[in-house]
């Protein structure tokens, strides 16, 4: 009988990496989808550690997820609530620190470039056997107090099955650049993005451009990046880990990445940076400086200059992550439904989990696609 186990690690070889190379063809992926993830494998701290968990049938590489561990797991980084009051944020960060709860955590995001979800499957024939020895090895993990995964709705029924509970989330949201000869035609399905697109105060330019950035862009970029942080409905769960350090990868020092900008009497008030990956644009990061944002239109700008960019380049998709906000989800028209998985071995934990989900930010996303005119 076949043995299935699981065993993590800080590596992935170029000969395990050719493993999946049929699961990225499939997809329409290059191999470049594991640069990302690798810089954060790199800069892992005893606190905050990115791994890879393969999976084996005897000595067999046949399956891989991305995860993330943190310890301790700040609270305040899943409800904006916690980190707006005074009293509430510093009693949560005590309570953090007092607690030490370890989190394994698996999203598209960081992990990913939103290009694909972060699991890989030697054939497609095996993709429930390695979901489920992934899902099991995390059960597993005793210093784990609780797991939570952001995942498309693929195997929503494997995850319940194998103990996980689902809650809402928002949706991922994506353009298929495919549907238009050029990006006139998108903007005759949007009269009133055109009409705004032409309303500017002072001289606004929107550009893409390969890095690396130089630092005077990236001092720019970063105050975009501080300004929607402060601003934000969400934070990823290992936020101040990512702000401290992804100015310093290839993201914005290498030509591996695109960068759109939109300037404002020549300075950067916003700008997404995408990565290019097979027939996938998938976004890093963006940042937008609010006091720009509302008279110029700039995420708009950026959504416009990403898909006209793809039309030119004979890029099929391009995503944009979970539906975070009223402009991307009038603007991007396809979604994929998500869910929430979470598991913990700890009663409490659960019960704390559901009784505050309400309260959380990803739940507070999930409620901008419900509204009845959400769409329009």
């Amino acid at each position: 009988m076949s043995n299935v186990h699981c065993e993590k690690a800080g590596s992935l070889t170029k000969e395990e990496k050719r493993v999946f190379t049929d699961h990225l063809e499939r997809q329409g992926l290059s191999d470049n989808v594991w640069d990302l993830f690798a810089e954060w494998v790199a800069r892992s701290t005893p606190a905050v550690r990115f791994f890879y968990l393969k999976v084996y049938v005897d000595a067999e590489l046949v399956g891989l997820g991305l995860l993330l561990r943190m310890k301790p797991f700040d609270l305040r980084s899943s409800y904006s609530t916690l980190r707006t009051h005074v009293f509430l944020n510093r009693l949560a960060g005590r309570l953090s620190a007092l607690m030490r709860n370890c989190v394994y955590v698996s999203f598209r995001n960081l992990i990913t470039s939103n290009l694909t979800r972060p699991f890989f499957y030697s054939e497609p024939g095996r993709e429930h056997m390695i979901m489920k020895a992934i899902l099991g090895s995390l059960k597993e993990e005793k210093e784990a107090d609780m797991i939570t995964i952001i995942d498309t709705a693929t195997n929503d029924r494997l995850y319940q099955t194998e103990g996980f509970c689902k809650y809402p989330c928002s949706s991922e949201a994506y353009l298929d650049a495919a549907k238009y000869k050029d990006i006139s035609e998108y903007l005759r399905e949007h009269p009133s993005l055109k009409r705004n697109l032409s309303r500017r105060k002072g001289v606004v330019v929107t550009t893409v451009q390969r890095g690396p950035m130089s630092d005077h862009d990236k001092g720019q970029m970063k105050t975009c990046v501080e300004c929607s942080v402060e601003n934000s409905r969400v934070n990823n769960p290992c936020q101040k880990f990512f702000e401290e350090h992804v100015f310093e990868t290839e993201v914005f020092n290498s030509d591996k990445y695109i960068h759109i900008c939109t300037r404002v009497d020549e300075k950067i008030a916003g700008f997404h940076t995408f990565q290019v990956s097979g027939s996938h644009m998938g976004g890093v990061l963006g940042g937008f400086n609010r006091e720009y944002s509302q008279n110029h239109f700039l995420y708009e700008r950026v959504i416009v200059a990403s898909l006209d960019y793809a039309i030119k380049n004979d890029i099929r998709w391009v995503h944009y992550s979970l539906i975070d906000n009223q402009t991307k989800l009038r603007l991007v028209e396809s979604i994929e439904p998500c869910g929430l998985y979470f598991f913990s071995r700890s009663a409490l934990n659960r019960r704390v989990f559901a009784l505050s989900y309400k309260a959380s930010d990803v739940y507070a996303l999930h409620l901008l696609e419900t509204q009845p005119d959400a769409r329009c």
